[in-house]
């Protein structure tokens, strides 16, 4: 996928989502973007496009709570439950990390 594709999916799931672009800085390789409610509340987004890599990480008052990546290989989870452990798992696309990431929030009770 294209570059400009990555964008645009980040710019699509955050008007469908209701989310805000808090950052978005990319190359003509990488995408690196935050994207949620605020500051402390985010889901945060790396793409390189070259090594076909995606990193995906819900991020809540500075630590990742949950999160997918493949560093070292291939993908793993790191699951909400404890996001400190690696799980095998498939990559996922950035639409469905979103829907993943919502319910992780309106759980830890800061969605209404």
């Amino acid at each position: 996928m294209k570059i400009k594709n990555f964008i645009q999916s980040i710019q699509d799931a955050s008007n469908k989502y209701g989310l805000k672009i808090l950052l978005l800085d990319f190359t003509d390789i990488t995408v690196f973007s935050r994207i949620g409610f605020s500051h402390e509340v985010f889901i945060q987004i790396y793409i390189n496009a070259k090594k076909q890599k995606t990193n995906l990480a819900l991020i809540v008052a500075g630590d990742r709570v949950y999160g997918i990546d493949n560093e070292g290989g291939g993908y793993h989870e790191h699951p909400f439950a404890k996001p400190e452990l690696h799980i095998d798992t498939e990559q996922i696309d950035v639409d469905d990390f979103i829907v993943k990431s919502l319910e992780y929030l309106k759980t830890m009770n800061l969605l209404g």
